[in-house]
């Protein structure tokens, strides 16, 4: 992790560097760690992948009625 920001350093932070931190980053206020930065990166194309794959693979692994019930929670 890379050395902590305070809460005040937070707030003139810009997207553009956020982006650029090197990983997640404690946010500290009054010398206590309250919350982690962590800066959002595509997904590359490989782990776009696999995780169509394991996906794939769950669903195959469903029962009828698991299927029904997740199509009545979240829709078809």
């Amino acid at each position: 992790m890379a050395h902590a920001i305070t809460m005040r350093e937070l707030q003139k932070l810009s997207a553009t560097s956020i982006e650029r931190l090197p990983g997640a980053v404690p946010v500290q206020s009054d010398g206590r760690t309250v919350a982690l930065l962590v800066p959002l990166r595509p997904a590359s194309e490989e782990a776009r992948a696999r995780f169509r794959g394991a996906l794939a693979q769950a669903q195959s692994l469903r029962s009828p009625e698991e299927q029904a019930a997740l199509d009545r929670e979240f829709g078809p």
